[in-house]
């Protein structure tokens, strides 16, 4: 049986021509996780012709609470392979084009040349700022997320002089690390899940052209106590928009950063001391898996480490290890992440 929208071909607003542009619609979504999960549902089933989803994780136990595109028998399956599944079910005439690496320098523009409007539903900093170039150079609309606990951000990046990157507020990019994410900070899934579905809205919108579509604005919310905040989001005096003074093209990353270890014995196997920059709060729940150096305090002195010796950095993740890792080779220091961090391992030892 074909997918109905006559529901929303009601609307003034969409009509059988709206469908139309919907079904030769391209959208790309880079996370496919609690923000990624809502986005991608809306979107298929509001017959979006093409999806594509970029995501390098694997499904695990605890993504659970706040991606209900999953199920408990996918653990440890690719997300996109899984997302992918769940929105054909949805919706067979929908394309969806998996990605299932890691959005970097390396392949941000590319990808985002081939649709019409990227959406940003990944859980760090420097995904985000990739995305928000990659989007001005390809004169690509964009919406972006971000969420902390129990509140987060709302903000549309369009290029026309209406609207601001994220370079015209934030013109360096937040270290990760900072400001934890979901896997750090904690988070109630409904959160992500309301943050994702505005920003499904906001894309039906800019591919429908209807009003709206936070016009160089940025929203606050905070379910907390259910505030929320609309403040303009002004550009840089330099900013000549579409094109921006700050964003150049990505360079590109540095092989080897990353590193797939079974078990930590096996990196101490290759030489390597093992430095956890997990904070003091996250090491007394889950005791350190090596010499521990929280992160804000490694990066804020890198002397504490030898640049002769050759370390391994792990986090809960390996978003943070990532990020520390990439600063600390910048000053010299020989220094490697673990992929997935300790929770990709079977236990650390």
């Amino acid at each position: 049986m074909p997918s109905d929208y006559s529901r929303q071909i009601l609307l003034r607003e969409v009509g059988a021509e709206g469908q139309a542009k919907l079904k030769d619609s391209r959208v790309l979504v880079v996370g496919a996780g609690g923000l990624g999960s809502p986005v991608l549902q809306y979107l298929a089933g509001a017959g979006v012709g093409t999806l594509g989803i970029v995501d390098a994780d694997l499904l695990d136990p605890s993504n659970l609470h706040r991606q209900p595109l999953y199920s408990l028998e996918d653990v440890g399956r690719r997300k996109t392979d899984l997302a992918a599944a769940a929105l054909r079910r949805l919706n067979p005439s929908v394309l969806i084009e998996t990605h299932p690496l890691r959005f970097d320098a390396d392949n941000a523009l590319d990808l985002v040349r081939r649709y019409d409007v990227v959406i940003d539903c990944s859980d760090n900093f420097r995904a985000k700022f990739l995305i928000n170039d990659a989007a001005v150079l390809a004169q690509k609309p964009a919406v972006f997320a971000s969420v902390y606990q129990y509140e987060g951000q709302l903000q549309v990046y369009k290029p026309d002089t209406s609207h601001a990157c994220l370079r015209c507020l934030w013109p360096q990019a937040t270290a990760d690390g900072i400001v934890g994410n979901c896997a750090e900070a904690g988070v109630l899934g409904p959160v992500p899940g309301a943050f994702g579905t505005l920003q499904a809205l906001l894309a039906l919108k800019i591919l429908l052209n209807i009003d709206g579509q936070l016009e160089g604005e940025l929203l606050l919310m905070d379910f907390m106590n259910f505030s929320a905040i609309k403040l303009k989001a002004p550009r840089r005096a330099q900013c000549r928009a579409p094109d921006c003074d700050l964003v150049r093209p990505p360079a590109r990353e540095e092989a080897g950063v990353e590193l797939r270890f079974g078990s930590l014995a096996d990196a101490r196997a290759r030489g390597m001391e093992i430095i956890d920059i997990r904070s003091d709060e996250e090491v007394a729940v889950a005791i350190a898996a090596g010499r521990h150096i929280p992160m804000p305090a490694l990066l804020a002195n890198p002397g504490l480490l030898s640049p002769a010796a050759l370390y391994l950095l792990v986090c809960t993740s390996g978003q943070r290890s990532l990020a520390a890792a990439r600063d600390l080779r910048a000053a010299g220091i020989r220094a490697h992440s673990l992929a997935r961090g300790l929770r990709g391992l079977d236990g650390i030892d």
